[in-house]
């Protein structure tokens, strides 16, 4: 068993996510694997990344964009495949959307990380156990309990705090941009466009980790789950708890010897 094929079996082993992890590789080059598929070819339209990103984990599909297969505007700045324009820098795009004023726009953008321009002139998604790549970071959707197991792993060996930033949008400014920036694993609310576009639910989050960092994290679920604090599913402690009834049931408790 390879290596990737290895990390997708121990993240189900520990962690047991609803959808695929993803593999994500971000090139400079604009080479693709023959079996990713082109949005812009097999549907004939772009779409969004975090489209793709859903297409990976869902339907276990290789998802190659290249620029002309991107739909999302504010990912073009964030994914380094255009300059940052001022109407973006400014706050006028998102104006009043998401911001009572200019100002506040602009300073909530100038808090969202950006590859540098070029960094992304092509990104493949695939399911990780058959990515047949090195991936530049690892996807991981699920619930605040499988994020949890997740930060306690990133946190067993080099301790401190998994820092994320939160904005409510922009959610591959998260899982792309600031791993790849950082080294450093990232937690995701999945925001605005990965709901309405991408279908992220109502329960899940993301948790992005760098390749730097994999192997760490690795280790860190077998390690904290064998220490057994915690573990995935929850072994919630209340199921020792001896049940209190209502005192009516007493009768019946002595009457059955209870």
């Amino acid at each position: 068993m390879g290596a990737i094929e290895d990390a997708a079996r121990v993240l189900e082993k520990y962690v047991r996510p609803g959808t695929f992890p993803v593999a994500v590789r971000i090139s400079e080059g604009v080479a693709l694997p023959d079996r990713a598929r082109r949005p812009r070819e097999f549907l004939g339209h772009p779409v969004t990344i975090c489209q793709g990103i859903s297409m990976a984990r869902s339907m276990g599909w290789t998802v190659g964009f290249l620029r002309e297969d991107h739909a999302c505007v504010p990912s073009f700045v964030v994914l380094g495949l255009a300059e940052e324009p001022e109407m973006v820098r400014s706050g006028d795009l998102v104006h009043p959307l998401w911001g009572e004023t200019l100002e506040s726009c602009a300073l909530t953008q100038g808090t969202i990380p950006a590859l540098p321009l070029g960094k992304a002139k092509s990104i493949v998604v695939a399911p990780l156990d058959r990515a047949g790549f090195e991936p530049d970071v690892v996807l991981v959707y699920g619930t605040p309990a499988q994020m949890a197991r997740l930060i306690q792993a990133a946190l067993y060996q080099r301790g401190g705090a998994v820092r994320s930033s939160f904005v409510g949008r922009n959610s591959c400014a998260g899982e792309l941009a600031a791993p790849l920036l950082t080294e450093e694993c990232q937690v995701i609310v999945p925001g605005a466009g990965e709901r309405l576009f991408a279908l992220a639910q109502d329960h899940e989050m993301s948790f992005a980790i760098p390749r730097q960092r994999l192997e760490e994290v690795l280790n860190g679920l077998g390690a904290t789950h064998k220490v057994g604090a915690m573990r995935f599913p929850t072994p919630f402690q209340a199921l020792r708890v001896k049940p209190q009834f209502p005192e009516k049931y007493r009768s019946l408790e002595e009457m059955f010897g209870i």
